[in-house]
């Protein structure tokens, strides 16, 4: 870190000759470091720097400079935007030839007191060919999600916050319906952003700026002969009520929808205005899940005493000092069964629905997390981080 800050540092001491030379370093030292996100934010004649390293914003390297105008503006280059216009938020693409990078950037500005603040999306060229099989959910899960793509109908929901690997679980599932229909299935997407081209399916950007929605994408995309139809995320009563009744009549739906947990996926449907009897009718699938990070195996240290979870992270030069490197995912799974439906049309809390689920054989989020404990694979500082609440206790 202390070497990457007397680079910037250097740089910057060059005035504007140095500023593609300062973002270009910026980049690169995202890339090395596998971050998923570049922060550049301007301060009182300085930048600070910060990434984002397995879903957890580390701290700014603070780069002294009086060319934090012309460092904005080197991004917009890159990006295609416009470079007067500093007063308004602007997105756009970083191709990775000119930065030298295995897949493209995604760059978005941001009008602030002080400037415009920079963020760059570095999107993982792994995560472009991942397989089901890669993301680490536990194989009763991945049995179920699979046969659920196979089927010709039905919607499957996905649920977490935000950065919990939703998206790259979604670009997966495509991959195996194509490998699984060879090319014989006519799949369409509308997202937000499109992040990865995938071949043989047509995918779509919203803009609503321009009217281009969700749901009017969706209604559009109803005479295009779809058979796999994946909506970037319901949000709304319209693209709500389009995505089941489209899933009641011979589509398989794959969407995103905000909740806390499987069973609370249906509470959020009937508040968006969605029929009970249309909602345990359609929905087939939910998965709900986290990112957890790994502990580091170059330094993580074993912990005694029966009381205490086995390992702890430390930090060391492979993992940058965090303790952690890489991550895997926590999840939980609910299957639409005779029982669940009859619930979900009594209008039963969510509270009685997860009750219900786990009779059934569902297992929770914090079960899957006790066992990342237990084994090693993370830590209960992690756990309680990710879940927001006491730790599981090993």
């Amino acid at each position: 870190m202390q070497d990457f800050a007397r680079r910037l540092q250097a740089l910057a001491a060059r005035g504007p000759d140095g500023v593609v030379d300062l973002v270009d370093a910026i980049i690169r030292e995202g890339l090395r470091r596998g971050a998923s996100d570049i922060h550049i934010e301007p301060a009182e004649d300085a930048i600070l720097t910060r990434f984002r390293l397995d879903g957890v914003l580390h701290p700014a390297i603070e780069t002294a400079t009086p060319c934090v105008l012309n460092i904005g503006a080197r991004v917009k280059v890159l990006a295609d935007l416009l470079t007067y216009q500093t007063d308004a938020p602007q997105e756009g693409r970083i191709s990775r030839e000119k930065v030298g990078a295995d897949a493209d950037l995604r760059a978005s500005t941001f009008p602030t007191v002080r400037g415009e603040k920079i963020v760059l999306r570095l999107f993982d060229p792994r995560a472009a060919d991942a397989r089901l099989a890669d993301l680490g959910y536990p194989e009763a899960i991945r049995r179920d999600l699979e046969a659920c793509l196979q089927r010709p109908e039905g919607v499957l929901l996905l649920t977490g916050p935000a950065g919990s690997g939703k998206t790259t679980t979604i670009y997966a599932a495509l991959r195996f319906i194509l490998e699984a229909a060879a090319g014989a299935r006519n799949v369409v997407t509308v997202e937000d952003p499109v992040e990865r081209l995938i071949p043989g399916v047509t995918q779509t950007q919203v803009h609503p700026p321009t009217g281009l929605t969700f749901a009017r994408c969706l209604r559009s995309l109803m005479r295009q002969d779809p058979e796999v139809i994946v909506i970037g995320e319901i949000r709304d009563r319209e693209t709500a009520e389009i995505a089941i009744e489209a899933g009641l009549t011979g589509h398989l739906v794959i969407s995103t929808i905000h909740s806390g947990e499987t069973a609370g996926v249906f509470t959020r449907l009937l508040d968006l205005g969605v029929e009970p009897y249309l909602a345990s009718s359609a929905v087939k699938f939910v998965v709900a899940q986290r990112l957890i990070r790994r502990l580091c195996p170059a330094c993580r240290r074993s912990t005694s005493g029966d009381a205490r979870p086995p390992f702890e992270a430390v930090g060391c030069e492979a993992c940058f000092g965090a303790g952690y490197r890489g991550r895997t995912v926590l999840a939980e799974a609910l299957r639409m069964t005779r029982r669940l439906s009859l619930r979900i049309r009594e209008r039963a809390p969510t509270e009685v629905l997860a009750a219900h689920a786990v009779e059934e054989g569902a297992r929770p989020l914090r079960d899957a997390a006790l066992d990342a404990v237990r084994d090693g694979v993370t830590s209960d500082a992690e756990i309680r981080r990710v879940l927001g609440t006491e730790s599981p206790a090993v």
